[in-house]
């Protein structure tokens, strides 16, 4: 029997908690519906690591998602952080993921319209 799927759910901040819930809604349904099983872990990133610890990123996180099958990842940031210091930015959290688990992407899904087909 296969062992379970490890995915660390970080939904940061502002519409990062919006996508998150629907994203377990449909985890859950997979795990329902088709018997997958999940180990799901949540942590904080982000502005919402920094009103918690002080840091965008906390080394507990950063380890969690790296022992993790799969990282779930909302969005961070917000105006109300707009005056921390550089390395405090929320930004940084997602910036030190991408460089710790070595990602280089980020996929975005897009729309290529047939009148700017010849414009790329």
């Amino acid at each position: 029997m296969a062992s379970n799927r490890k995915i660390m759910v970080l939904p940061g901040d502002g519409i990062g908690t919006e996508i998150m819930k629907a994203n377990m809604k449909i985890i859950d349904w997979l795990a329902k519906h088709k018997s997958i099983d999940f180990d799901m872990q949540e942590g904080l990133v982000g502005g919402a690591a920094y009103d918690a610890h002080g840091t965008p990123l906390t080394d507990e996180t950063l380890a969690d998602s790296i022992a993790s099958d799969a990282v779930l990842f909302g969005a961070v940031g917000g105006p109300q952080y707009d005056s921390l210091a550089f390395e405090l930015k929320p930004e940084r959290g997602l910036l030190a993921l991408r460089k710790e688990m070595d990602l280089f992407a980020n996929l975005r899904p897009a729309i290529v319209f047939p009148s700017l087909v010849e414009a790329s």
